[in-house]
């Protein structure tokens, strides 16, 4: 496995930690022991010049004037003389032997101090060095020297005393932390830091404790997590709770009795729940230049709007279902309306937007969220009047992609979720229509949904059945067992006049031969040494001659 660079937080002392680790080993102990040195006198709040640590370690003093190197703060030279320490104790390979002196690894330290191996791996940036030596089974371990413990106990007190005293929160505590956090949040809506703070307060825990706490209850959680990515509370239980009565017409006064509250509180959590929904999906507009105009609501808002064409009521085909008709009495649009609607649509968005972007859920009033929810009204309203207007133009593109069939009003239906889909995306500045986008994604929308039903329909429509669907039938009177038993004889007779290729392209294709097992074009095609199109080319010449011959034949057999 490949070893972690060491890490410097300077470039003078690493260049010097290289030049130490290629010395004479013989030199090793001598420049530990003068880091050691260093360590008792560096204070972390002074800074040091490079050539002070240079002479300290190796007792040599480059001759000739020079420029001064930069000062190395004291914090930054502790951390940088403990990893070079390290470094070239490993380096030279030194046996435990050689240090001279008593001293404890990791584990035992760790016990000595009543502390965690983590708390000494974190120390180890505070200044308590540690050596790498070889012991006597041949395995390299990290260990500390007693002077090193003793010059880092003396210099670290409190530090050390504190973290004697910590402990590690167990399952209980930690489900303590969790639920009064919940607790307080449901009272009222605190970040992260204030819950923290309280917190730590009631139960002598560290803050920052308290606060890694509850960041790892909620990356785990996900979906129940107290807090979102931003330290803000997120939505609790009780807040949905009180949101979802609401959604199903029960007033203020009746969820304030059945959650033993006030209607103030009920109205600022349902205030509260409503705007954090509307931030997870904020409003999308397009944006103008115009937009930002100082004088925008004047340009935009405060015109009049552009007069309507002078036409005559439209002709209305007879014979419409009612949903057809009333398109029609729906006027179209001139292009300076459309053009005066877009904006005016995107620009009551973009001012929403940036209002909602404005508000805080944690301390929003109804009367902050008046303005905002009577933006989104007129949106709506711009919205429907665009949407109506453009019915028809749905209407007419379905008729040219299916006819009158019986999945007319389906295909319909999903013409019009495209059409909301252009309203959200048209861009009226580019200066094209709005029907013409609009059949764009329409048809887009067709190509890759109708295909896809018609597949699935004929997919799984095998045997003789499909062929007897494909020839005319003019009877008025269901066909009973022993009529369809004559037709599908007379199905296999036509079937024997068809030419070889033709017979085995229309047998396998619709399963006639064996019905659990279809061949698809393509595979047909790999069969006979052809492409797929020309199989369909052959299989529809086939079922034309099956009409053919198929037609007086079934006149006489229903009439027997």
């Amino acid at each position: 496995m490949k070893r972690a660079r060491a890490k410097f937080y300077n470039s003078d002392m690493a260049d010097l930690a290289h030049q130490l680790t290629i010395s004479p080993r013989r030199l090793r102990v001598e420049q530990i022991r003068a880091i050691e040195g260093l360590l008792q006198i560096i204070e972390p709040s002074r800074a040091y010049p490079f050539e002070f640590v240079c002479y300290g370690i190796t007792k040599y003093r480059k001759r000739g004037a020079c420029a001064a190197s930069a000062s190395i703060p004291g914090t930054a030279l502790i951390s940088d003389l403990v990893v070079t320490a390290e470094l070239i104790s490993r380096k030279a390979s030194l046996n435990v032997d050689e240090l001279g002196e008593p001293h404890r690894t990791h584990q035992e330290l760790a016990e000595d101090l009543q502390v965690s191996t983590k708390t000494i791996r974190r120390w180890r940036n505070r200044g308590l060095m540690g050596l790498r030596v070889v012991f006597e089974d041949g395995v390299n371990r990290l260990v500390f020297c007693k002077r090193t413990i003793a010059r880092f106990v003396l210099q670290n007190k409190s530090l050390v005393n504190k973290g004697a005293s910590f402990r590690q929160l167990t399952s209980a505590e930690r489900s303590q932390i969790v639920e009064r956090a919940r607790e307080l949040v449901e009272e009222r809506p605190l970040k992260l830091h204030a819950v923290a703070k309280l917190i730590a307060e009631e139960s002598g825990r560290a803050i920052e404790t308290v606060r890694y706490t509850l960041r790892r209850y909620d990356e785990s959680e996900g979906n129940e997590a107290i807090f979102n990515r931003d330290g803000k509370s997120a939505l609790c239980e009780r807040h949905l709770s009180i949101w979802r009565c609401h959604q199903a017409g029960e007033t203020s006064a009746s969820i304030a009795r059945a959650f033993d509250c006030s209607t103030e509180d009920v109205d600022a959590v349902l205030c509260r729940v409503e705007l954090i929904k509307y931030k997870e999906q904020p409003p999308e507009f397009v944006h103008n230049e115009l937009f930002d105009a100082p004088m925008a609501d004047a340009l935009i808002l405060d015109v009049e709007e552009p007069p309507a064409a002078g036409r005559s009521a439209p002709r209305i085909p007879k014979d419409l279902p009612a949903y057809l008709r009333s398109l029609y009495l729906t006027p179209l649009f001139t292009r300076e309306q459309e053009q005066d609607l877009f904006r005016r649509y995107n620009y009551l968005k973009y001012k929403a937007a940036g209002l909602l972007d404005a508000l805080e859920p944690d301390d929003v009033t109804p009367d902050q969220l008046g303005p905002f929810r009577a933006l989104l009204a007129q949106v709506d309203s711009l919205k429907k009047r665009i949407i109506q207007a453009n019915l028809r133009l749905v209407v007419s593109i379905a008729k040219k992609h299916v006819g009158w069939s019986p999945n007319f009003f389906e295909v319909v239906s999903d013409g019009n979720i495209s059409l909301m889909r252009a309203v959200e995306k048209f861009d009226y500045a580019r200066g094209n229509k709005f029907s013409t986008y609009a059949t764009w994604a329409i048809m887009k929308n067709y190509a890759r949904s109708i295909p896809e039903s018609h597949y699935h329909f004929t997919r799984y429509v095998t045997g003789l059945d499909q062929v007897l669907d494909a020839t005319p039938d003019h009877r008025k009177e269901p066909v009973s067992a022993s009529d369809r038993q004559r037709v599908r004889a007379l199905i296999e007779e036509s079937i024997e006049q068809l030419s070889e290729r033709e017979r085995e392209i229309v047998t396998h294709h619709f399963g006639l031969a064996q019905p659990e097992e279809t061949l698809t074009l393509e595979q047909l095609g790999n069969r006979l040494g052809v492409t797929k199109e020309r199989v369909r080319q052959i299989e529809q010449r086939a079922l034309g001659r099956l009409r053919e011959l198929l037609a007086p034949s079934l006149v006489d057999a229903l009439a027997g």
